[in-house]
Parts: structure tokens; sequence; C-alpha cells
């Protein structure tokens, strides 16, 4: 891989610890200029908790080239543990970032995921909002995505930037489980990105994001999401100092495994 980052664990799981400007210069677009591979997670509270309870998850996690801090919830967790990581890096907002570099810079990027028409929105979206996107291909999330026949239509069609939208855990697996067929490609979840990007789902105002409010607007605009908060706070709660210290006792916290690269 290109730059080397220092990075801070939290529940097991190593975090990139960077800026957003810093990842994406010394690392994604050498990447992309030397037609490398690399793996990305964007993980915030729910998925470090699914995966203290899903080992195959957790060494899939544990096998990407950058975990990213994205929920302000993995900040304040590092920063309560004593050791703060720079910036959060949400999901979404690399997803922008690759798809304006490659459009200006001749890239090409296949969309995987979403309801079909969502996804064929995205798109659309995409391609008006970055003018020249090469668009190496797409598909809905609800086909047979480890059909032989469509993953070598992937492959052969080469995309330097996969995005991969199908949920926590079947986005990573997916990756985890193709990503060896491939040549290059900067590979990522990007869970429901492209219902934002296509205008079905509508991102919190900035506002909300600086106060850290949201997990609130999501929320109140979908309030199935409850689960993922009741995860977020059980996450919280192991970084309080004393209930740390009570779960270290029981054994509820377990002790941090070497990461194996």
């Amino acid at each position: 891989m290109t730059e080397q980052f220092r990075s801070v664990p939290v529940m097991d799981i190593d975090f990139t610890n960077t800026t957003m400007d810093v990842f994406l210069n010394e690392t994604i677009h050498p990447c992309l200029t030397q037609a490398q591979k690399c793996f990305i997670v964007t993980a915030n509270p729910e998925i470090v908790m699914a995966t203290r309870h899903n080992a195959r998850f957790k060494e899939t996690v544990q096998s990407a080239d950058h975990v990213l801090p994205d929920g302000i919830g993995i900040i304040n967790a590092a920063k309560m543990q004593g050791t703060p990581i720079d910036e959060r890096i949400c999901g979404v907002d690399v997803m922008h970032h690759l798809l304006a570099h490659a459009a200006e810079n001749g890239y090409s990027v296949f969309f995987i995921g979403a309801q079909e028409a969502s996804n064929k929105k995205a798109v659309e979206k995409a391609r008006e909002k970055y003018p020249g996107l090469i668009v190496a291909g797409r598909s809905h999330g609800y086909a047979d995505l480890y059909d032989e026949a469509f993953v070598r239509t992937v492959v052969e069609a080469k995309p330097d930037i996969i995005l991969v939208a199908l949920g926590m855990m079947k986005q990573e697996g997916w990756i985890r489980d193709h990503i060896d067929r491939f040549d290059k490609g900067v590979f990522m979840g990007v869970g429901g990105s492209f219902d934002v990007l296509s205008g079905t789902a509508k991102r919190a105002p900035s506002i909300w994001i600086r106060f850290q409010l949201e997990w609130l607007y999501r929320l109140i605009r979908q309030p199935k999401r409850i689960i993922r908060v009741v995860k977020a706070g059980q996450f919280m709660l192991l970084h309080v100092p004393i209930i740390h210290k009570i779960g270290k006792v029981i054994g509820y916290n377990k002790s941090r495994s070497r990461k194996k690269r």
C-alpha cells in the first residue's frame, strides 16, 4: 500500500488516524494513479458493536487496508480512552470525493447495491453532479451478486473504483470474497449513500452534524433506526471509565487481539 498512518484501536478495531485531505492525497489518489488495490471500511459504533458478536465480520473489518472513523461516537470513544483521533471521516463524503476525483482524472466507477430505482437515480445524479464521470457499470443489490457471470462482468469492466451499497456486513463480505479477482481498484462499502446521492434519503443539515445530532435527525425521519441508536448507546456506555473497568472485571470487554496484516 501507499502511505502508512498511525492507528488508534477502539474495541479491537484499528482506526486509521488522519484527516480527510491527507487520506485522499496520500493514499487514495496514489492508489488510483498506481493502479493498486485498497479496501476501505467506514465504521460507526454499530459496526464496531457487530464485530463483537460476529467473528467472521470482525476478521473482515480487520482485514481492510483502512478503517475510517465514520461516526462521532468513534471520535468520542477514542477521546475518552485517551487516544484521540484527528478527524471524523464520513463515508458519504469519501464517496463524493472519489466521484469528483474520478470525473476529473478519467477513472471509472462501478455502482453495486440499493434498490433498482435508487441505484439508477444515483448513477444519473452522479453523472449530473460530476460531468465526465465514467460509469463502468451498475447493478441493484437484489440480484445474485455471487453469481459467477455477474462477478465476471464486474471484473472484466476493470473499474478503478467499486462502490458497494448492500448494508453492513453484506457489502464488506462481498468485497472480502471478490477483491482477489481484481487487479486494481478502490473498494468501499457505502451503506445507504446511494439513497442520499439519488435524493431518496436526505442527509442531516450541517448544523445538526456540527452539534453531533445527526443520529437524532435520522431517528426523527426514520423511527425504525431506534435499534441502531440503542447499539450506539451501548457502545458509548462501554467507554464510560467506571463501566469499562467493571466490564473488564466480569470479562465483558475482550482483550485486544493482534491485527493480522
